[in-house]
């Protein structure tokens, strides 16, 4: 399978285009050595708000990743990418499908999207299903902190993480450019290479940008995992990808139109299914060996995607945008180079949103938000049944400036159906920024989000492999029989909608020689819905065939030793805590950075804790830049995690101790090259990442270095 995937078109394809980018010598603009500092992302337009909205002027907790910065930070998956921003976690599935935790929030409550439209895979069910965005051709990645469910619907309760790249370009360019880069480490082999150009052609701009990546099972200390295996990699960790997008678009006087199509293709090991014992695990594990020893999941998504904007198309409206998206999406889990679990995705979005004249002196944007998904799951592992969710939400933004108050509200609804179920969440919010000194502000927001259950939380039940648990959705029960006897039989009450009431307060201090962004969150949420560990064994359950789901496995006594059950429930809950980021200018070449975050979250009737919720962080960074070169000497502390849910473990505290070194040569500085090494976990720290469910077997990496290259033309 690995080797036939390795010869598919869009593999040859991309090959050559990053190969052919290496040997570029395409002129380029002149870009001073300086360029390479950080961008300041406080005048970063998000794109993802229509109010043409900046990190600094939301009331809503909002930071942009761009530049060098999301160059430096970008890994194989968007949740390792931003593991290190404050108040963001990743689920760390052996990296090769981590997705973000927002606040100690993740799955079907964060949004996931490529240019504000869902990106279409089914990672929000499941954490071994990686999420199909690519952060190594995007230009920035946009965070929204608490909900953000006004524009973009239920499934962002928790948080909006969106990645933004310029497949379909909103204005000439004035010519041509592009970028590539390569990437090498040594804890997993990683080979990795990008391309990406755009060019001007009349009133159209061309596009296309590409990536390879390959990595071998990756390295970590010496340990004992949950089998009693001594190791010293990850079997079956391997990471096989490749994607590529074209796009066309029209400029016109008033505005523009576009349409692209991407491309993605993953083969990627799935861990902690101790296929065979580990008797070469001194031993280099090569992916022709690692997909004959495990199960790994082989993934390909097609996206078409259509947007356009017009500026005063009729009187009242100052702006249109219309965005629509097509995906078409597979993933297999293969077992034995056979199939045993196909999930498929075909989902339809369309977003219209306008941009009105002030009405009594408040500005904003009105809109259409159409949602049509048809999941399908069959095999082995199709622990859910098949599932079609269709959505229509309107929404209204308004922003208005009285005295130094800017004030921000906004209401959505909206109209779901899963299935047979149907829902009706109600979305608002208020909030303002005050700039109440010179270099200070505070900010305030004040929410209101519901959210519909997902498939997966409504149907589950069956056992699934990837995360070791055998899981029970809403629409079950289990009655007690005797002593070690359950019966499965229909749920008595039917699911109802989250209802978050969250509070937002920030402060911001911008002097000279020192910055800080302090924010303040509480959340509390009604029927929160979360999978509860129960204590049972699946072998203690009896499904009688009148209320078997056609999609569980057949014999759910088919693992020997059984499977920990986990139930979904819902239940009160609160979330609180806080995210602190700041930096000291020591001399005007030194820099000392720090943050820190933090989450508890517990159940409102008797303080018990919910399950894989992150610890506290503590990290500190010494950044020192001279003409042509730049260093950063960091170290993040990982507290021990105590606040543990009932039948989990706690997690130990860690300390991870980084440094990169950057060179900007002068010879080069038209293509704005910039050459890095990177030491990560320099002290070859044995950690364990409590918001896994491989925690026990897929720690962090080991010592690892790296070296890359990127450049501009």
């Amino acid at each position: 399978m690995v080797s036939q995937f390795r010869k598919s078109p869009l593999a040859l394809l991309v090959t050559s285009f990053v190969s052919a980018a290496t040997l570029t010598t395409a002129s380029a603009q002149q870009v001073d050595i300086e360029g390479h500092e950080h961008e300041d992302t406080e005048v970063i337009v998000v794109t993802a708000s229509p109010l043409n909205r900046t990190v600094l002027n939301s009331a809503q907790p909002i930071s942009v990743l761009a530049g060098d910065q999301l160059r430096e930070q970008q890994a194989h998956t968007l949740g390792e990418t931003l593991a290190h921003e404050p108040g963001i976690n990743a689920t760390h599935f052996a990296g090769v499908a981590s997705s973000p935790i927002v606040r100690g929030l993740d799955g079907p409550r964060v949004k996931i999207t490529q240019n504000g439209l869902d990106t279409g895979d089914v990672s929000r069910g499941s954490p071994d299903h990686a999420v199909t965005t690519e952060t190594s051709v995007a230009e920035q990645i946009e965070i929204f902190r608490g909900p953000a469910t006004l524009l973009y619907g239920s499934g962002a309760i928790g948080g909006v993480v969106n990645v933004v790249d310029n497949r379909i370009a909103q204005e000439l360019i004035g010519g041509t450019k592009g970028f590539y880069g390569t990437t090498f480490d040594t804890a997993s082999n990683l080979r990795e290479a990008t391309v990406g150009f755009s060019a001007d052609h009349n009133n159209t701009v061309w596009h296309f940008d590409g990536f390879k990546r390959r990595s071998d099972d990756y390295d970590v200390p010496k340990f004992v995992n949950d089998e009693g295996e001594t190791t010293t990699s990850i079997e079956n960790s391997f990471i096989d990808a490749q994607g590529a997008n074209l796009g066309l678009s029209y400029i016109f006087d008033k505005g523009f139109v576009g349409v692209s199509y991407g491309r993605l293709e993953q083969q990627y090991g799935i861990p902690g299914h101790h296929a065979h014992e580990d008797e070469h695990a001194d031993e280099e594990v090569h992916q022709d060996e690692v997909a004959e020893a495990g199960p790994f999941a082989d993934m390909w998504q097609n996206r078409v995607q259509v947007r356009g904007a017009m500026t005063s198309p009729t009187a009242g409206i100052e702006r249109l945008e219309l965005s629509y998206g097509f995906t078409d999406y597979q993933h297999q889990e293969i077992e034995d180079n056979a199939p045993s679990t196909t999930f498929t995705n075909n989902q339809h979005e369309l977003r219209i949103t306008a941009n009105h004249a002030a009405l009594a002196g408040w500005t904003g944007a009105f809109g259409y938000h159409y949602f049509d998904q048809a999941q399908t799951a069959f095999g082995e592992e199709a622990y859910t049944p098949n599932s079609d969710t269709t959505k229509h939400g309107v929404f209204w933004l308004l922003e208005r400036d009285v005295a130094e108050f800017n004030w921000q509200v906004g209401a959505r609804i909206e109209d779901v159906e899963i299935n047979d179920y149907s829902f009706s969440p109600l979305s608002a919010s208020v909030g303002f920024t005050y700039p109440f000194a010179t270099g200070m502000q505070l900010s305030a927001n004040v929410s209101h989000a519901q959210r519909a259950p997902s498939a997966n939380e409504l149907f589950s039940n069956g056992a699934h492999l990837a995360t070791q648990t055998y899981e029970i959705g809403l629409t079950y029960a289990l009655h007690p029989e005797d002593e070690h006897a359950y019966h499965l039989e229909a749920a008595d009450q039917s699911p109802q909608v989250e209802k978050s009431n969250n509070l937002d307060l920030g402060l911001h201090l911008d002097f000279d020689r020192f910055h800080m962004d302090w924010n303040l969150f509480y959340n509390q949420v009604d029927d929160f819905v979360f999978g509860e560990f129960t204590g049972i064994n699946s072998l203690d359950i009896e499904q009688p065939e009148e209320h078997a789901d056609e999609h569980a496995h057949d014999d759910i006594h088919d693992h020997e030793d059984g499977l920990p059950v986990i139930a979904y429930t819902q239940r009160d809950v609160a979330l609180y805590g806080f995210e602190l980021s700041g930096y000291y200018e020591l001399t005007s070449q030194l820099e000392l950075h720090a943050f820190s975050d933090f989450v508890k979250a517990k159940t409102r009737d008797n303080n018990e804790n919910l399950p894989r919720i992150p610890s506290q962080r503590i990290g500190t960074e010494l950044r020192y830049a001279a003409d042509q070169w730049e260093s950063k000497l960091g170290y993040t502390w990982y507290n021990k995690q105590t606040f543990v849910a009932p039948f989990e473990d706690q997690t130990d505290s860690f300390g991870l101790l980084n440094a990169q070194v950057n060179w900007f040569p002068r010879a080069f500085a038209n293509h704005n090259i910039s050459i890095y090494l990177k030491g990560e976990n320099l002290t070859d720290e044995l950690a364990f990442v409590h918001t896994s469910f491989l925690k026990d077997d897929a720690p962090i990496r080991g010592r690892n270095f790296s070296i890359g290259l990127r450049g501009e033309f």
